[in-house]
């Protein structure tokens, strides 16, 4: 029997699939052994269910993602002489297979933080250590290097009570590592090694078995999506070139996922959000390029509170992050890591989740982000963060459930950023102390769609069936039944239009016209309805039983002014703008056409002051973005790519982060150090040094009990 090639191997998980700025990958390169790249489809993750609804761990959407992902590291590999191994079975057998075939010298991977993935790091340690070979893994999924911070992730001293905290305690002396330290060299003529128990990659079918149906098969670019996402390191650096430096958008058109406060910028516009997430959450992006290519065009375009805010985003990524081994399992419990208690008892209304998920809840500033997320697998950090209050103080549901919703359909889940956020930023809403259910709480949904969607585009762009409805009722459609009952617009007895002067009363004629109905048109609807706002909403949404203005004669239209004021007692009450109307259905039939709320709503006062002011502010900036392009157009300046490929490989990152320099390491880290630096010298086997997992993350199953 001849003797087993002796290799070192590569393990690239969803979390690391790019060949830039990859430790482990250059580690593996400069050990002077043939190097074996592996890729496992873990059926656990694939076709795997969550455990407490039972959806797909892994959806369509982010499948397809991986799927492209992985062909396109193979790829990359392939243009540097070496192939990409890929299996499909569960990762533990994988390894067994792989030390009877091969002479397993050591193992490089990325670390791993939360419990499932560190079970499946345990089981292959544990296949490892039988055959006394070594395990190494590295950090590159964040943008702070972990051995450079200055406390301990496991003991922080408050550096998680707040993200304000840990940024305040990164930015006191840790540094940005280089990104080009950790690219890997490929040396010529280096062996590539091939795996004979190797397959092709899957389709998409056949990784998700029977949760895969023809139409996710054949799924194409939803013409409503802004972009639509190919996985892989290619496409997420010529996203990173176009949405920097071919459109400008980073220091123009972007807003950021959480800038919510100011109503000059809205988080509901195309371009306002730089959609890089779904390639750093699978690692096509390295978050450290990310902040070098920012600092780069900080030097080179500009800088303002734009590209400031983008690098505010990846350091909330890292808070996450190593929040997660401080939070330990606590983030997969109904507590929280703060063992949360609400005055109620949680419910698992299954009814009321599908409501939820599939964006029927009644209230459109929820759904249209729900219905967004179903179809696209994103929605951005504003849709996602109001939808997890609503869910959890109006609704009541247990949150872990919606969380598994999150995990099984966005294209940029990563475990940490989802349930960590969930306990952070949403179970919070538990403390409140009315019970939820009883009428709507969560006042943001109101405010931030008046707010981010004046003109309520975006809430009809995902749910069309408020299309004809005017900007105010799209965003709260229960304005229509303004006497309790459900207004249609087939009723009979209307009195035929006025022809000379009248008079309505006053209320429900600022209740249509708070609705953003004309007010000359409003006012005669309410007259051939006998003053019924319900049946008058009707009437103006209907083109069955048009309000019919030509009527009144134009010289009346005196008459009207004065009538219209003698309504309003004088108040100036007119939004200026004649309700827009599309081609609609033959009516439309509030509880019919779109659901009503699944708990009581409330309106906001001013509503129509506050779309105003938002309309005017985002115009204004509008007219600046304009401008500025127009400034660049006309001076010449024109994007080379070339150039940008040579300034993208000369510039270093940016150290230290803030004025004060980094004064070297704590004890701590320092005794980190040691411990690594004594298992690459030592090269200690798998086995005997599994307790490192739990040293950096803890140890046990996921924890879902509450």
């Amino acid at each position: 029997m001849s003797a087993k090639i002796k290799i070192n191997v590569v393990w690239f998980k969803c979390t690391d699939l790019r060949t830039h700025d990859h430790a482990a990958l250059k580690a593996a390169h400069s050990a002077g052994l043939p190097v074996l790249h592996l890729y496992i489809f873990d059926p656990f993750w694939h076709s795997g269910k969550t455990r407490l609804c039972g959806y797909p761990k892994t959806g369509t959407i982010r499948n397809r993602f991986q799927l492209e992902a992985v062909e396109d590291l193979a790829s990359k590999l392939l243009a540097k002489g070496h192939v990409l191994n890929l299996r499909r079975n569960s990762t533990k057998a994988c390894f067994e297979e792989l030390c009877q075939d091969f002479s397993v010298q050591e193992v490089f991977a990325f670390r791993e933080i939360c419990s499932e993935e560190l079970r499946v790091e345990r089981e292959v340690r544990q296949v490892l250590g039988r055959h006394r070979s070594s395990f190494s893994t590295f950090w590159g999924f964040e943008l702070y290097h972990h051995d450079d911070l200055r406390f301990d992730p496991r003991a922080p001293r408050g550096a998680f009570n707040s993200y304000t905290a840990f940024r305040k305690r990164v930015e006191e002396g840790s540094y940005v590592r280089p990104s080009r330290n950790e690219h890997p060299v490929f040396r010529p003529g280096s062996d590539s090694v091939r795996w004979k128990r190797a397959e092709a990659a899957p389709k998409l079918s056949e990784l998700m078995g029977s949760d895969m149906s023809d139409a996710d098969e054949a799924a194409q670019k939803d013409p409503r999506a802004e972009l639509w996402w190919r996985g892989g390191e290619t496409a997420a650096l010529a996203r990173v070139e176009q949405f920097l430096w071919e459109e400008d958008s980073l220091g123009l058109d972007y807003v950021g996922a959480t800038m919510t406060m100011d109503p000059s910028k809205s988080c509901m516009r195309d371009k306002s959000m730089s959609k890089l997430s779904p390639w750093l959450a699978h690692g096509c992006l390295s978050p450290r390029l990310l902040y070098e290519e920012v600092k780069r065009y900080e030097r080179e375009r500009r800088k303002n509170k734009s590209t400031y805010w983008i690098i505010h985003e990846l350091l909330w990524r890292d808070f996450v992050r190593f929040g997660s081994i401080h939070a330990g399992t606590s983030i997969f419990r109904i507590g929280g890591p703060m063992n949360l208690k609400p005055s109620w008892n949680w419910s698992s209304d299954k009814e009321k989740l599908a409501k939820w998920t599939s964006g029927n809840t009644g209230f459109p500033f929820i759904d249209c982000f729900m219905r967004e997320l179903k179809t696209t697998g994103y929605c951005n950090h504003m849709g996602r963060e109001t939808a997890g209050w609503f869910l959890i103080a109006d609704l009541g549901l247990d949150w872990r459930m919606a969380a598994e919703w999150f995990e099984s359909v966005l294209i940029d889940y990563e475990p940490t950023a989802n349930w960590f956020n969930w306990t952070y930023r949403c179970l919070p809403a538990a403390k409140q102390k009315r019970l939820p259910g009883e009428c709507l709480g969560s006042l943001e949904i109101l405010k931030w769609g008046t707010q981010h969607d004046p003109d309520a585009l975006y809430i009809k762009r995902w749910i069309p069936e408020l299309q004809s409805l005017p900007s105010t009722v799209a965003r709260e459609p229960w304005r229509l039944g303004l006497n309790g009952q459900t207004p249609s617009a087939g009723s009979t007895g209307l009195r035929p239009a006025p022809t000379g002067q009248f008079s309505v009363s006053r209320q429900p004629l600022e209740a249509l016209v708070a609705m953003g109905f004309d007010e000359k048109d409003a006012a005669i609807a309410l007259f051939r309805t006998g003053e019924n706002p319900d049946e008058a909403a009707a009437l103006l949404l209907s083109s069955g039983h048009d309000v019919d203005c030509q009527q009144v004669d134009d010289s009346e239209d005196e008459n009207m002014a004065r009538a219209v004021a003698l309504s309003l007692q004088g108040g100036s009450q007119s939004s200026g703008t004649k309700a827009a109307r599309t081609e609609a259905p033959v009516s439309f039939e509030y509880g019919r056409d779109y659901p009503k709320p699944m708990i009581q709503p409330v309106s906001l006062m001013h509503t129509e002051q506050a779309e105003e002011e938002a309309r005017q502010q985002q115009s204004k900036r509008d007219a600046q973005i304009v401008a500025a392009k127009r400034h660049k157009s006309s001076s010449g300046q024109v994007f080379q790519r070339s150039e940008w490929e040579q300034a993208r490989q000369q510039w270093p990152a940016e150290t230290p982060t803030s004025a004060k320099s980094h004064q070297g390491y704590g004890s701590w880290q320092r005794r980190s150090r040691r411990v690594c630096q004594e298992d690459n010298t030592t090269k200690q086997h798998a086995g005997e040094s599994g307790s490192a997992t739990r040293r950096w993350g803890g140890a046990g199953g996921r924890a879902i009990g509450g």
